[in-house]
């Protein structure tokens, strides 16, 4: 994109991003008018509208658009508005048989042609097709639900790339929401996000992830500083990730990321420091891990090593095991594949999907129209299913609140939502012009805005 398109107080620099990007309302009417029309935006979960006529109604600035099944083997999306005065037809989740105006009573079937229209030969006679419904495209990849605003943007799986490849392993598909969570942040969107697009500051945000008193939220010590882990950035066109692979003091040229590379700081027992690691993400975050792996952490504890002293081995085992009994299809991931999976995805412009297996997280951003300095955030948790129970229909129930700390999120979101909030008002002081990023930790950041500026500042 050249730099003279862009309006100078957008302009990225070297590492540099504007604060304006962030807090003027006219760019985020420029992301609203140009960059979410034409991307590729993902709506829900499949198994939230797993029966004929289940909706999810999606809401992004002054747009809302609703996804229907409306067969047993067909998912459509149309604008949520009715052709006739253009009141919205229909809000939140749910189910129906038709569409139902709840101004004047036209109704739409469920493959968005007209059904009913009150008194229809007092209306000027044009062809039926011009009182049908809307569409958006639509398409699915991973139990996932897109929709995309833009009738001649490039095919779904083109657009995910290399993301559908690299995530295989982790059958996303095969998995189901366990909860989700939305709730007001007083931040932009892309604050909320950024926090999550870089592990450089687990230290400072998080520092008794390392520690074996979880409890101890105090700011890290130098000597904890100095035992940081180093998460790199690798950028992929529109997408990008970061993986934490090691502490820096020890990392080496071409370290890749290894589920191996977990532990906690002065527990003497390799078994205990691997198995408190993973035990406190599931029991404070509720999610990434899930309740097979936790228990195959316990079992861990007190089992027998191997003599070449492979924990990560052996939790795999028990894990695995645990698995199979309980009719998960398991399969064997390599350390090509966990590595190319990497920690966490910007999947662009607004989700991102952290990977494991049997378990994920995913996060979502949205603008609030008008208010830069606000946003929606979304929080959910997939777990893997037995293979029995694939076909079997759950009953999601997504959760919002007014305010994050109504939430019960634990301490770790917690954290990083306090620091939202944090950032944003130090970003108004006058002292402060703009993001200057790490070039090795935080490309992921600077990566979302140079992809940004393509769909913005674009000709047409």
């Amino acid at each position: 994109m050249p730099s003279e398109r862009i309006p100078e107080k957008y302009r990225l620099g070297r590492g540099f991003v504007p604060k304006a990007r962030y807090l003027d309302p006219e760019f985020q009417a420029l992301e609203l008018d140009k960059l979410f029309t034409r991307t590729w935006l993902m709506v829900c979960r499949e198994e939230e509208i797993s029966r004929v006529g289940s909706y999810v109604e999606y809401e992004l600035g002054a747009y809302s658009i609703v996804v229907i099944r409306d067969s047993a083997d067909s998912i459509k999306a149309y604008y949520n508005s009715c052709r006739h005065r253009g009141t919205r037809l229909v809000e939140g989740c749910g189910r129906v048989g038709t569409f139902i105006c709840p101004f004047h009573g036209w109704r739409w079937n469920l493959d968005g042609s007209i059904k009913l229209i009150l008194d229809q030969e007092e209306f000027d006679p044009i062809a039926a097709d011009n009182w049908s419904l809307v569409s958006v495209r639509c398409d699915t990849w991973g139990g996932f639900v897109f929709i995309n605003m833009d009738p001649t943007a490039e095919p779904l799986l083109d657009y995910l790339s290399p993301i559908p490849e690299y995530f295989a392993p982790f059958q996303f598909e095969k998995m189901r929401v366990t909860w989700w969570k939305s709730f007001q942040v007083p931040c932009n969107w892309k604050t909320a996000l950024d926090g999550f697009l870089e592990s450089y500051h687990a230290i400072g945000t998080h520092p008794q992830l390392m520690r074996s008193d979880k409890h101890n939220l105090n700011l890290a010590t130098l000597r904890e500083i100095d035992n940081r882990i180093w998460s790199p950035t690798t950028t992929y066109e529109r997408h990008a990730t970061y993986s934490a692979v090691g502490k820096k003091k020890e990392v080496v040229p071409d370290t890749e990321k290894t589920p191996e590379a977990r532990g906690t700081d002065n527990v003497t027992d390799p078994r205990v420091s691997f198995a408190m690691s993973v035990q406190y993400i599931y029991e404070d975050m509720k999610g990434l891990e899930n309740p097979l792996s936790h228990r195959a952490a316990e079992e861990l504890k007190t089992a027998e090593i191997p003599e070449d002293g492979n924990v990560y081995g052996k939790f795999r085992e028990l894990y695995r095991d645990l698995s199979i009994k309980e009719g998960i299809d398991w399969r064997d991931i390599t350390q090509e594949q966990w590595a190319q999976a990497g920690t966490a995805w910007n999947v662009f412009p607004n989700l991102i999907l952290l990977p494991n297996q049997g378990s994920a997280f995913g996060y979502r951003a949205r603008p609030v129209l008008g208010d830069p300095d606000s946003c929606t955030f979304e929080i959910f948790a997939l777990e893997q299913v037995a293979t029995a129970d694939y076909d079997k229909r759950t009953d999601v129930k997504r959760q919002h609140f007014d305010d994050f700390n109504d939430a019960d999120l634990g301490d770790v979101f917690m954290q990083d939502m306090r620091n939202a909030k944090n950032v944003t008002v130090g970003m108004h002081s006058p002292g402060y012009d703009g993001h200057r990023l790490s070039e090795a930790q935080e490309m992921t950041i600077y990566n979302h805005h140079r992809v940004a500026d393509r769909y913005i500042f674009r000709e047409d």
